[in-house]
């Protein structure tokens, strides 16, 4: 027969049911065919006349040759489960595979009292002789026989003895057993905690990854980047600018306006791009930049690869005036 489902404090996975009694498995055995039952239940079910069948498949199956699962009994043993006095108050969470140690020195242990024959729990039951009336009336029965007796008197006196030792044994197991389930509790706690800090470590140190990242986008926007984007008002901000393109070719800052940058590429383009063959080189290669990125917008590099091709056909038109002027020499 195997273990209550009702007992075990999280849900327990269907394939660890037994097919025969329904209940958690107890002492696992396999079938050649591949079902797990309760070693008792299964040996029961051969037992019956006639059957030598699995419950399951109703394929053949031999005594011996079921074989016990010991993985799945230690896994079940693993699991955490209730008392089975938890109905009478304790309140112990433990393995399975402590219960049993446990049970011997549970103070909820029914006791029956030899007085009044009524059922209490044990660590209760030194307290409860004390007033119970059935003892009192058997003392007191004692006492009528033997009264003045000193041999009576010690007689009670070391039962009361024995009461009060029995009264602090049951308090400190039944503080021990609290104390226990404490324990667990508070273990269970910190690994949730322990869990929760190693997450919280991941995200900080992709935070600070992030952050050392970004740190080293601005040092390196410090040479080239400007914040007030006065580019192409002189011809050296031309080339600052190709470089500040180039750096984040394919990764514009978030901090970078880029409506902005293209403005600053138009007015490079329309302040330089005809002053002859000094900044020529230098504008070609802005635009030609800008156009690679992938900072702008469809409009604007359509913009951009109009002037590339402005700037060619001006550059072959100066070549070709260049030879005319050559050859009329």
């Amino acid at each position: 027969m195997g273990y209550s489902v009702q007992r075990f404090i999280t849900p327990v996975d269907p394939n660890l049911i037994c097919g025969i009694c329904s209940s958690v498995l107890e002492d696992p055995v396999l079938t050649p065919c591949g079902h797990s039952f309760c070693q008792s239940c299964l040996n029961t079910w051969l037992l019956r006349p006639r059957t030598d069948t699995c419950p399951e498949c109703r394929s053949h199956v031999a005594k011996e040759t079921v074989k016990p699962v010991l993985s799945l009994r230690n896994l079940i043993n693993g699991f955490d489960v209730e008392c089975d006095h938890n109905v009478r108050g304790c309140k112990v969470i433990i393995k399975l595979e402590r219960l049993k140690s446990h049970l011997e020195t549970c103070g909820y242990i029914p006791v029956t009292c030899a007085g009044c024959d009524e059922s209490v729990n044990k660590f209760q039951l030194a307290s409860h002789q004390i007033h119970c009336e059935g003892i009192a009336h058997s003392v007191s029965d004692d006492t009528d026989e033997f009264d003045g007796s000193s041999t009576q008197k010690r007689l009670s006196h070391a039962r009361l003895s024995h009461a009060l030792t029995s009264i602090d044994v049951s308090e400190l197991i039944s503080k021990m057993a609290s104390l226990e389930f404490k324990v667990k509790t508070l273990k269970r706690d910190l690994q949730i905690a322990e869990s929760k800090n190693r997450v919280m470590e991941r995200a900080f140190k992709k935070t600070k990854e992030e952050l050392q990242n970004k740190q080293s986008e601005v040092i390196d926007l410090n040479n080239d980047f400007d914040p007030d984007y006065e580019y192409g008002y002189t011809p050296q901000s031309i080339a600052r600018l190709s470089l500040l393109l180039a750096r984040f070719l394919l990764k514009k800052p978030a901090y970078i306006d880029r409506d902005k940058i293209f403005t600053a590429v138009r007015r490079c383009y329309d302040k330089y791009a005809r002053c002859g063959s000094e900044f020529e080189h230098d504008i070609h290669m802005l635009v030609a930049t800008a156009f690679a990125s992938n900072w702008f917008t469809d409009d604007c590099r359509t913009t951009l690869h109009f002037w590339l091709q402005s700037i060619a056909r001006y550059r072959q038109l100066t070549t070709v005036s260049a030879k005319y002027l050559t050859s009329a020499r």
